[in-house]
């Protein structure tokens, strides 16, 4: 076992990892080790309250710290604390770059940046630093750190630059006085973090014009600064403030000409593959490049602490993420449907399959078409590991089984005109694994949809739609904005589907059964307006012929026989 720690200014997580698998076991919080804010007994006192008690079970042979402030002589101080406290374990402590480096770009091409409390970048060629523009720190520099952009705001409030509902808004959350914010900032430590602490006040805010403008400015700053002083044009970020407003930090990067290759909260799963060598996909084998955002801790922490607004405001904010995560994966969602509708034509058929969560939603999107296009049940098709009994209860094991999706789906007789699509939040489900790889085999289309980049479900799809949204509220629930992720791209992928095969004309489901008294009256609504007839009339017509758009072309064909009459 060994221990991997990044600590910033605010807060150092710290992971233990089973190299064997890479597998994160535990992972501990405390507060920020910064050796420039911290005393040399402040640091050992947070290790040994903090972390030693909670990995005494464990065998630890190394431990490696990355953190804000470790420069070459602070590292000196800080492998001695960490020696002191992990008895017999080699140490390593270096910069928090280094370790943003090891688990982003490792040993390849690209710059790294970090965008937390404060913010730091440098240039890498085949891992090794070839250019560095200086930090400066968050008075100098730190340009589109969590520090700048609070400091940002804090200036707008009290220079009567902020509009008047967002000065009104920050009195209410905190209740400060211009002479609060100068003793906090000019008179008390660490006033970085203080000044990043508000961007908690802006996250929730982002669909208000100037917050979004004053985050995008900061950015702009950070570009402007720092970015273009590089040759390349690959990034990779970490960072919470990175995370946080990942929407506008792409937009401003990508229109400076720059390809936001990663963003993550943290480098630890990544520094864990790093150190171990490989990440183990489902099959035991080495799979490159592959992270589980799926399962990175929460940003949030203390989840029953929070009272009900702040849970929901918490969760919405997330979820404000999935849409363009979504829109990240629109390319493969148009060339699977591009590819599906003459499959249908020629009638294909379409699979949707996947286990507990991602099954249900398969199955739930495949159940919606028949009643809202027409289509007969037989087209597109659900199946859950652990059969119906799994829609309602799990089913202990059931997506562990590489072999059982194909055995599922070969009770269909699968043809090469049918499209297999598995789901998996994480990418990594046998179930779904194990049936792509067959279903390409036997000459089926297929694709994966999942939240992790560079899958093993991705590898065995000919086509791979990754919605990466980031960690989940609840760590590790991929019920929520993977799912959510989920059941919109299989929306979009059976919606522009049967638009694509005639099953909607103008806007209108003119093939929807009539199931109900709502839908004969929606449907009656359709032939009034389409055909121009009174409401009786066109009821009568519906029930005559079952649809609205047999009801249009039976009158159709009538109009076009009493003409050629």
């Amino acid at each position: 076992m060994i221990v991997i720690a990044d600590g910033g200014s605010t807060k150092c997580d710290w992971a233990v990892v089973d190299t064997t698998n890479a597998t994160i076991v535990k992972r501990i919080v405390t507060e920020g080790i910064n050796p420039f804010m911290r005393t040399q007994d402040q640091i050992e006192t947070i290790i040994a309250q903090g972390v030693v008690p909670q990995v005494s079970e464990y065998d630890i042979e190394r431990v490696y710290l990355f953190g804000a402030g470790v420069t070459p002589e602070k590292s000196v101080v800080l492998s001695e604390v960490l020696a002191s406290a992990f008895c017999g374990a080699e140490v390593y402590a270096a910069s928090d770059m280094e370790g943003a480096v090891k688990g982003t770009v490792a040993d390849g091409d690209g710059i790294v940046a970090i965008l937390g409390t404060g913010s730091n970048s440098a240039c890498y060629k085949n891992g090794v630093q070839t250019d560095k523009v200086a930090a400066l720190g968050y008075i100098l520099g730190d340009e589109g750190s969590g520090a700048v952009i609070g400091r940002t705001l804090v200036s707008d409030i009290f220079k009567g630059v902020a509009p008047k509902h967002i000065v009104q808004a920050f009195e209410e959350e905190y209740s400060l006085s211009e002479a609060d914010i100068l003793e906090r900032v000019y008179r008390q430590p660490q006033a970085n973090r203080f000044l990043a602490s508000f961007t908690k006040f802006l996250s929730p805010r982002l669909d208000d014009s100037y917050v979004r403008g004053l985050v995008e400015q900061c950015f702009e700053q950070f570009v402007n600064r720092n970015l273009l002083q590089y040759p390349l044009r690959k990034l990779y970020c970490v960072g919470s403030v990175a995370y946080w407003f990942e929407d506008i930090l792409r937009r401003v990067v990508e229109r400076a000409g720059f390809e936001l290759v990663m963003v993550a909260q943290s480098p630890i799963e990544g520094l864990a593959r790093y150190y171990s060598g490989c990440v183990q996909s489902v099959e035991g084998q080495k799979g490159d490049n592959f992270r589980k955002f799926t399962e990175e801790p929460s940003y949030y922490d203390n989840l029953q602490e929070m009272s009900v607004e702040q849970s929901l405001q918490a969760i919405n904010r997330e979820d404000h993420r999935v849409a363009d995560a979504v829109q990240r994966a629109l390319p493969a969602v148009r060339e699977l449907v591009e590819q599906l509708i003459p499959r249908l034509k020629q009638g294909g058929r379409l699979f949707y399959m996947g286990a507990g969560t991602s099954g249900r939603l398969g199955v739930l999107d495949a159940s919606e078409v028949p009643p809202t296009f027409g289509m007969p049940p037989t087209v597109i098709i659900g199946i859950i590991a652990g059969g119906d009994k799994a829609l309602r209860t799990p089913v202990e094991g059931a997506e562990d089984n590489t072999e059982q999706g194909w055995l599922d789906l070969e009770k269909f007789n699968p043809t090469p005109l049918d499209t297999v699509v598995g789901i998996a939040a994480s990418g990594t489900t046998p179930y779904v694994v194990g049936v792509l790889r067959k279903a390409r085999q036997n000459g089926l289309l297929t694709a994966s949809i999942a939240s992790n980049y560079n899958s093993p479900a991705a590898a065995e799809a000919d086509i791979a739609i990754e919605t990466v949204v980031g960690s989940e509220f609840v760590t590790g629930s991929s019920r929520m904005k993977s799912g959510t992720a989920q059941k919109l791209v299989c929306n979009m992928i059976t919606t522009t589907a049967m638009i694509g095969i005639g099953r909607v004309k103008g806007n209108k489901m003119v093939n929807m059964q009539l199931s109900n008294k709502k839908l004969v009256d929606r449907g009656t609504r359709m032939i009034v307006e389409l055909l121009g007839l009174g409401y009786e009339q066109a009821k009568n017509l519906l029930l005559l012929h079952g649809s609205v758009q047999k009801a249009v072309d039976a009158v159709a064909d009538s109009n076009k026989t009493t003409c050629q009459g």
